[in-house]
């Protein structure tokens, strides 16, 4: 029999920090920016991401903790790939802003992963533009990162 080490997965670390990050946008949502004043508030839906990513952050530890054989700390090439795109979009957010660094990433995604034509690529990024700047700009008046050309455009 072999014998195992017990004690904390690393692979538990990505979880443990999303959940952490996921409370501090809870916080910082209802106290500066609030859920609920008789329509949505700018909090509204960055409370909402921030509840769903961490049941998920909690779902993940779970999953992690019971698994006996995932001791091992290395990650296949599809999980490196969303921590690559997470960390390009942050990165590129401080750059060109938030909604421009998401609408290259899903066009990245589609094209070099998913392998779309591009007629599917156009209207998703279309569709999700429209959401974007519709619901969450107009409607919501969610102010996004505007980055650092943003700032230097007088956006």
């Amino acid at each position: 029999m072999e014998n195992k080490k017990k004690g904390l997965n690393l692979r538990a670390i990505i979880p443990l920090a999303t959940a952490i990050v996921s409370l501090v946008f809870i916080v910082v949502g209802l106290k500066d920016y609030g859920f609920w004043k008789a329509q949505p508030t700018p909090g509204f839906f960055p409370i909402i991401i921030a509840v769903v990513l961490l049941a998920a952050s909690i779902a993940c530890f779970i999953q992690i903790a019971k698994d006996k054989d995932s001791a091992d700390v290395s990650y296949n090439r599809n999980e490196l790939m969303v921590m690559l795109g997470a960390a390009a979009i942050i990165l590129c957010t401080s750059l060109i802003g938030l909604v421009p660094s998401c609408l290259i990433y899903i066009l990245l995604w589609l094209k070099l992963v998913e392998h779309a034509p591009w007629k599917v690529i156009i209207t998703i990024e279309i569709i999700m533009a429209a959401i974007i700047l519709g619901v969450f700009t107009t409607w919501l008046q969610i102010r996004f990162p505007v980055g650092l050309l943003g700032s230097l455009l007088g956006l």
